[in-house]
């Protein structure tokens, strides 16, 4: 016979009633509902009276009973010493309402919460996207998106270097170019273009190359991925080439090669969504505007918002997504 009952014990029938079902016995199955039970019994113990308890919950007090006992059963242990007059707790009652009490307020306190989140999104949530795009497109956008949810607590990973986030643990990223993951849930926000471009002074003092071939005569500024320089893919009307150019500057950080693009230093491939301001001032020129440049051989580049399938029905996540796809497109 079962004296006591354990903290891991209630644990593992609260675990047991997450699944619904559990059998007691080989021959008489049964299906309880833990955390009802529990608050039953916990009434049932505050107010020493199965007749109150029904009373407070709106139960017949057959229900109050009927679930008492299968709380008994199920643990194998008398929790309550009952006769007609009188209802008080065994020893092995006053420990098991002492150690389940944090646990249920607990469940409690978690249940209000998943109510809550539905009404007002709230907690941690975690984005992730590449350095430059962040600064250049995201950042404006953070005091807007906390006045809008300011129980959201957001929190921003930059890196250039490709991030898993099945296994980092990010809610949400921004990739730019393909989504090779089929294993994500990709959000499409709008086309990106990666241009060739360069400051008026160095055209003026290099010339402006007609055709991809002629950049080998020029001070190219490639970016680098995983210690690499990729090289440049020229798509035109069904015919594709490809080029890997030098340079004396190279690195994998945009801001840096877009900067030493203006400084005259060299010809760049650079996103559109970096360079649009100085391509509408003038400080930059795009060259070989009648090709489509890209870093590899698909012609497909897009921005994108992923997250795995499971997020999908996260409230917070949705307005996070929901709420940069509005203000990113186009």
């Amino acid at each position: 016979m079962i004296i006591g009952v354990k903290l891991e014990t209630v644990l593992l029938f609260l675990q047991k009633y997450v699944y619904s079902k559990i059998h007691l016995t080989a021959n008489k199955p049964m299906t309880i509902n833990y955390f009802y039970a529990l608050t039953i019994f916990h009434h049932v113990a505050n107010t020493n009276s199965f007749t109150a308890t029904a009373s407070q919950l709106g139960l017949a007090v057959s229900s109050v009973t009927r679930q008492i006992d299968n709380l008994e059963q199920s643990l194998q242990v008398k929790l309550l010493n009952r006769s007609t007059r009188h209802l008080d707790l065994t020893h092995a009652g006053m420990r098991y309402l002492q150690q389940t009490e944090p646990i249920l307020a607990e469940l409690q306190q978690v249940n209000e919460a998943i109510k809550e989140e539905q009404i007002e999104p709230q907690g941690r949530l975690c984005l992730t996207f590449p350095s430059s795009y962040g600064i250049e497109k995201i950042a404006p956008l953070l005091a807007e998106f906390a006045h809008l949810y300011p129980k959201i607590e957001l929190e921003l990973f930059a890196s250039d270097e490709f991030v898993d986030l099945f296994n980092e643990k990010y809610d949400v990223g921004v990739r730019l170019g393909r989504v090779e993951d089929d294993r994500l849930v990709a959000k499409f926000i709008a086309s990106q273009q990666r241009l060739l471009c360069a400051s008026p002074d160095y055209l003026r003092l290099h010339g402006t190359p007609q055709i991809p071939s002629q950049l080998a005569e020029h001070n190219c500024l490639p970016f680098m991925y995983q210690g690499y320089a990729s090289k440049w893919y020229f798509h035109q009307t069904g015919k594709t080439q490809s080029l890997r150019v030098t340079g004396n500057l190279m690195g994998n950080n945009i801001e840096m090669l877009k900067q030493a693009t203006l400084d005259g230093q060299g010809i760049s491939h650079l996103p559109n969504w970096l360079i649009e301001k100085a391509l509408q001032s003038g400080a930059l020129v795009q060259v070989l505007s009648d090709w489509q440049v890209t870093p590899s051989l698909a012609t497909d580049d897009g921005i994108y918002l992923v997250y795995p399938p499971t997020s999908r029905n996260v409230v917070k996540i949705g307005v996070l997504v929901n709420f940069l796809a509005q203000r990113l497109i186009g």
